[in-house]
């Protein structure tokens, strides 16, 4: 029996060891054994596929050609290498996932905001001066390259100016448009011009996209 408590220890130890070794990505991940969720539980990953992306770690190194998941409750990617899953908990400053419909892009170290630290991982819809970024809080579905409020049901939206996460929705105009009231004019003008009705997340990028073009000409003031 003695014998037996000494060799299973043993065994997973090589078994981890062999893990790590035929981990060719150089991102150094923890060995995972996935679970299925149980029934009626939705599933923990954003996109069900597995698609090949790219991981840019702390240290500014980018890992291409991984295979990648996103794990949006435990926000924390998983990746494959040959039949073997690992997990990154920590480490990681940026990853892209392209499905084939869009481009997905998570970045962290953004300012805490609400039950988020600076580790979070929020997707990057606009990347200006001043940025809109999204939390997913269930999986997708159904892709589209705008999508709109019922795609994304519980999904928060923060625009970041001026260092501070501040949150909006898109139902409601004035949640982003009083963060923008040093351009208000300008932006009813673009508003009523293009026709925006905000009911996806594109019309609030090409008025962040105006927003950030006008200040830029007039120097940022």
């Amino acid at each position: 029996m003695k014998y037996l408590l000494r060799i299973f220890p043993l065994a997973f130890c090589l078994m981890c060891i062999q893990a790590h070794a035929q981990d060719s990505t150089g991102l150094a991940g923890t060995p995972y054994q996935e679970t299925q969720p149980a029934a009626g539980e939705k599933s923990p990953y954003l996109l069900k596929e597995w698609y090949s992306g790219a991981v840019r770690t702390n240290d500014d190194r980018v890992h291409d050609g991984v295979q990648l998941r996103y794990d949006y409750q435990k926000d924390e990617i998983e990746y494959k290498v040959g039949s073997n899953l690992y997990r990154v908990a920590s480490g990681v400053a940026e990853f892209t996932i392209p499905s084939g419909v869009e481009l997905y892009t998570f970045r962290s170290g953004y300012p805490a905001a609400g039950n988020y630290t600076e580790k979070s991982f929020y997707r990057v819809l606009y990347d200006g001066n001043t940025k809109l970024l999204k939390k997913y809080t269930n999986p997708i579905k159904v892709e589209k390259a705008s999508a709109t409020r019922e795609m994304d049901a519980g999904a928060k939206l923060y625009l970041l100016k001026d260092d501070k996460m501040n949150p909006v929705q898109l139902e409601n105009r004035n949640s982003f448009l009083k963060l923008l009231t040093d351009e208000r004019n300008k932006l009813n003008y673009v508003i009523k011009e293009q026709q925006l009705d905000f009911a996806g997340e594109d019309d609030l990028i090409r008025l962040l996209e105006e927003y950030d073009s006008y200040k830029a000409g007039r120097g940022g003031n």
